[in-house]
């Protein structure tokens, strides 16, 4: 996924903690911070090839992480890392 670190981030309140908070805890979800970029899902496939993009702008931080499970992303136990 990529995003602004702060400019448009900072009006979606629900996203950026979806940002900040949940999504570093999805395997294989990369968060990338790209200067004046939207709240974007971009998924790839073979050789990085994009196959989606699906814009978070407009989400909830819970249809957020239902976007994401819903695509395949699974959520580490945290208490396994230890």
């Amino acid at each position: 996924m990529q995003t602004c670190r702060g400019c448009s981030l900072n009006r979606l309140p629900e996203v950026k903690r979806f940002v900040m908070d949940d999504a570093p805890h999805f395997e294989r979800l990369e968060v990338k911070f790209i200067t004046g970029a939207p709240p974007e899902l971009i998924l790839l496939g073979n050789g990085d090839k994009e196959l989606e993009r699906i814009p978070l702008s407009n989400l909830s931080r819970q249809e957020c992480n239902d976007l994401v499970k819903s695509k395949g992303f699974i959520r580490r136990n945290d208490k396994e890392e230890f």
